[in-house]
């Protein structure tokens, strides 16, 4: 209850933010994307720094596979229903 009523209260302060102080609210955009875009930042070169010590095959994962058969039981199993 109390994330709904927080979700719509503030919803509509920055509406009113919006309506009202649009220099404000442009304002607090440009915060929000400055820091959606040091995280994004941070988080690739954090991903870049770390890539090499990761081994990767080139072929992909080796798992279980599903033989035809029971692939093709499947999909005409599904087309019956």
């Amino acid at each position: 209850m109390r994330f709904i009523f927080n979700f719509l209260f503030f919803g509509i302060l920055f509406y009113l933010i919006w309506m009202f102080f649009p220099d404000a609210f442009l304002k607090l955009v440009s915060w929000a994307d400055s820091i959606v875009v040091f995280f994004r930042d941070l988080i690739m070169g954090l991903y870049h720094k770390f890539q090499p010590s990761v081994p990767v095959s080139p072929t992909g994962p080796e798992g279980p596979t599903v033989p035809a058969s029971t692939a093709a039981f499947a999909i005409s199993w599904l087309l019956s229903l």
